[in-house]
């Protein structure tokens, strides 16, 4: 567990903003590296306190992964961002809402900057789906989050 460098977080908000088009990111929390190249967001107060305890494993919710200098927000991560992601996005219908939740690909005819795109269903963000060459959108739900 390791706190973000200021360069680190700015080439973070700035991928965020050529990505998804987000201007003001997570101003009010802390971000925290975590294995496999995973982000976390915390508040500064649960910071300080972690850092008084003894034997504390992890702090914060998850909320991105980055790979290859692109960004897969979680479910909550573009929660957090909600009405600040505006690029990337898709809007999706209560069938494909199901597929997504159920990690079945879905089929697009847009075409899309970057890996990821964020779902979004009314006002509900779902996270991020990979999308391929072939203009199949892969769902990036964990396993035990699926609808069986």
């Amino acid at each position: 567990m390791k706190l973000l460098s200021p360069r680190e977080r700015k080439f973070l908000e700035n991928r965020l903003r050529s990505l998804y088009g987000v201007e003001a990111c997570f101003n009010d929390l802390v971000l925290i590296k975590c294995g496999r190249r995973r982000i976390r967001a915390a508040t500064k107060e649960t910071m300080e306190l972690a850092s008084r305890l003894r034997g504390v494993q992890q702090v914060g919710l998850y909320v991105m992964k980055i790979s290859d200098g692109d960004i897969s927000l979680s479910i909550e991560g573009s929660q957090l961002l909600d009405g600040e992601i505006k690029d990337n996005v898709i809007e999706l219908d209560e069938e494909q809402v199901e597929k997504w939740m159920k990690a079945i690909p879905i089929k697009t005819e847009k075409t899309y900057r970057g890996r990821y795109v964020v779902g979004k269903f009314n006002h509900l963000y779902l996270g991020s789906a990979r999308v391929s060459r072939n203009g199949l959108l892969y769902p990036q739900i964990p396993k035990w989050r699926r609808i069986p």
